[in-house]
């Protein structure tokens, strides 16, 4: 295919994906606030390998971190806002297939009483047949 070819399956393409977007009813300024989302904070490499922030309104529960807490206990996959104080953050676990843990502290450095909480990730029932 020579270039003028690749040039045109490209706009082709892209003017595909746009016109869909309009098509499911996203006029541009929604179009453009979906392409302008960014992640809520950026993690460490270390901290991704659990998973990765989410907005809080994805949370399925909401578990307040408070003084002398020492667990708490996480589903693989499920994801979970943490409040601690006026200080929220939410974060989605990822599908552990033979259950792990992690430091809260280390997911969510700038969250008051988190370093020390041990989050326990149970085994993933999708991955391990049940």
């Amino acid at each position: 295919m020579n270039v003028k070819g690749t040039a045109m399956v490209f706009a082709a393409v892209a003017l595909g994906g746009v016109s869909s977007a309009y098509g499911v009813g996203m006029g541009t300024q929604q179009l453009v606030a979906q392409a302008e989302m960014r992640s809520p904070s950026p993690v460490s490499r270390h901290a991704a390998l659990f998973g990765s922030p989410t907005q809080q309104s994805y949370a399925t529960r909401t578990v307040a971190v408070v003084p002398g807490m020492r667990y708490v206990n996480v589903g693989s996959g499920e994801t979970v806002a943490f409040r601690s104080g006026e200080n929220v953050a939410a974060w989605t676990f990822t599908e552990s297939i033979s259950g792990t843990n992690v430091d809260l502290g280390m997911l969510m450095p700038d969250m008051p009483g988190a370093a020390g909480v041990r989050v326990y990730i149970e085994r993933s029932k999708l991955f391990t047949g049940g």
